[in-house]
């Protein structure tokens, strides 16, 4: 298949995702969620290594963009992946780290 042009309301949205997720602990967090799935707030805190209220304040921006889904059982949160571009970049990001690059996600 040739490459086409994609369209800019694409790249729109792949932007918004970038933003949000462009912080180490956010990526984390997503990490956390891509392997484990659904997971307590007070779970993801403890695996990302991260204070309560820093990694609370990470997934309700998420929640809010629409990156990740919550609902509420009793007094537990409950966080899941909602985007998928999210985790395309993350993969992105796995692949380089694989290959041993390190970098970013470009085609050195």
């Amino acid at each position: 298949m040739k490459n086409r042009k994609l369209p800019p309301d694409f790249f729109n949205a792949v932007a918004e995702v970038i933003k949000i997720i462009g912080h180490p602990q956010r990526l984390q967090i997503l990490e956390h969620l891509e392997l484990y799935g659904e997971s307590k707030a007070g779970d993801i805190a403890e695996a990302v290594g991260g204070r309560q209220g820093a990694v609370s304040q990470h997934l309700n921006k998420m929640r809010i963009a629409g990156i990740l889904a919550a609902r509420r059982d009793s007094r537990e949160v409950y966080y899941r992946i909602a985007e998928q571009h999210a985790v395309t970049i993350l993969g992105c990001i796995r692949k380089k780290f694989e290959e041993g690059s390190g970098g970013g996600c470009g085609g050195d």
